[in-house]
């Protein structure tokens, strides 16, 4: 009812729901960060998908390589973890590559690099 009580109230408009969780996108760490205001020469924040490829690492796992890291089974050849966790054994870095741009919805390219082993770091591709 209207503050008269003749009629029933309008409903509220379309935007102005009360929070249910099942709605929400998940949750933003910083929302001033996300959304604060950016001086030209700043760089853009990383986008979901430059995230979700950052998270992936390819090791080329030689076989005095696998007792060290602890692998009973001594495993080798390429391996895939996502964080920090093993996350599969691609054939070859195209399906690595394949992989990982599957993860985070746009290709990818494998930045290689040379450490105690040598490895590749994942980067959404350039001008797709």
């Amino acid at each position: 009812m209207d503050t008269l009580g003749t009629r029933p109230a309008p409903p509220p408009p379309t935007w102005l729901r009360p929070y249910d969780p099942a709605d929400s996108p998940g949750p933003i760490p910083s929302v001033v960060e996300r959304f604060r205001r950016r001086r030209r020469d700043e760089p853009e924040p990383p986008t979901e998908a430059e995230r979700e490829a950052a998270r992936y690492t390819v090791v080329l796992v030689p076989p005095d390589a696998a007792e060290a890291l602890g692998d009973d089974r001594g495993e080798v050849g390429l391996h895939l973890f996502c964080d920090d966790d093993w996350d599969h054994q691609p054939a070859h870095l195209d399906d690595a590559a394949k992989m990982i741009g599957e993860a985070c919805g746009e290709p990818v390219v494998l930045t290689e690099h040379h450490s105690d082993l040598t490895y590749w770091t994942a980067h959404v591709r350039e001008g797709v």
